[in-house]
């Protein structure tokens, strides 16, 4: 694989906040090289809720309407099992040009920016391609990464920007804490399409026993969230009689098109500091949130709308 030895920035990480980054610092003119271990887009939803600034954001990266497909959020509803319906918060509208609260679809978002970035001349991606370790001197960075076919190289960089996720081995690298706690509850995500009946807003069904968020997203989809209760195991929660028997009251005895099970613990984290001489980090890398306002990737959002155009002067 034919990888630059030098370049501005070494991007580590091309998920939506690296590959949203890769592509404001391409429209400066700046000299990236964007690496990513895996080589192809992770394909199930994850990420699903974006608010006007995140989608002014993805507007400075070159995005415009249409490109991704939204939903817009006209409202988020909470209901009782015991006493119905009882708050509403209006999302509808918008500020800024844009709308409030949308659902998305996170492999699609994730193509449109990839696919932005051949438009910059300056940008190269490493898809395959790992870092092995990186040291910062007065002048810059001189970082080893590792390609598919097991090829080490060396990439001199002024920056490097860890963009790699909760796991980050950029945090790592640097030795930073990742502060704050983790959940002790678990939660089972389903993502499902053609649903009967399927709502067009944001629901949380506050159930003492099974709380509940549910939602729709594009493409004919809606997602649910059941916390998992006391002695119920993973193993169990995604089984698919498990996944039909939680489903019931929304499949009407129909057959629904499961795209996604999955049972995650959620954390609430953060790293001493954002940067350390010539590294910076950002998204998940920096910090994590709990799903639930939807602000995990905006936050990650906003991180590469502040870097970015520093980087770049």
């Amino acid at each position: 694989m034919n990888l630059p030895k030098q370049t501005d920035v070494l991007l580590v990480g091309l998920g939506p906040v690296g590959a949203a980054l890769a592509n404001l610092l391409g429209q400066h003119g700046v000299k990236v090289l964007a690496i990513d271990k895996a080589t192809e887009i992770f394909r199930a939803p994850r990420a699903i809720a974006l608010d006007n600034e995140a989608l002014r954001v993805l507007q400075m990266c070159g995005l415009e309407d249409g490109d991704i497909d939204t939903v817009a959020i006209p409202e988020v509803r909470m209901h009782s099992p015991h006493f119905g319906f009882y708050s509403r918060a209006n999302t509808a509208g918008a500020i800024d040009g844009h709308p409030k609260l949308v659902t998305f679809y996170q492999p699609q978002l994730e193509e449109v920016l990839r696919n932005r970035l051949i438009a910059h001349h300056t940008v190269d991606v490493g898809l395959g391609v790992g870092l092995e370790g990186f040291e910062q001197e007065p002048s810059g960075v001189r970082a080893r990464v590792r390609d598919a076919d097991g090829v080490q190289h060396e990439v001199r960089a002024q920056y490097v920007v860890g963009a790699d996720g909760a796991n980050s081995m950029v945090r790592s690298m640097l030795g930073l804490d990742f502060k704050g706690k983790t959940y002790a509850e678990d939660w089972l995500v389903v993502d499902a399409k053609r649903v009967p009946q399927p709502i067009d807003h944001v629901e949380f069904i506050c159930d003492p026993k099974r709380p509940t968020p549910h939602m729709v997203a594009p493409g004919d989809r809606q997602r649910w969230e059941f916390k998992l209760q006391p002695g119920e195991t993973r193993e169990q929660m995604e089984k698919p009689e498990t996944v039909r028997r939680l489903l019931a009251p929304w499949s009407q005895g129909q057959e629904l098109d499961i795209e996604r099970v999955a049972v995650y613990r959620f954390h609430a984290r953060v790293a001493d500091t954002f940067q350390v001489g010539r590294a910076f980090l950002v998204g998940d890398a920096a910090h994590i949130t709990p799903p639930f306002v939807g602000q995990g990737l905006v936050a990650g959002l906003r991180d590469v709308a502040n870097l970015g155009w520093k980087l770049a002067w």
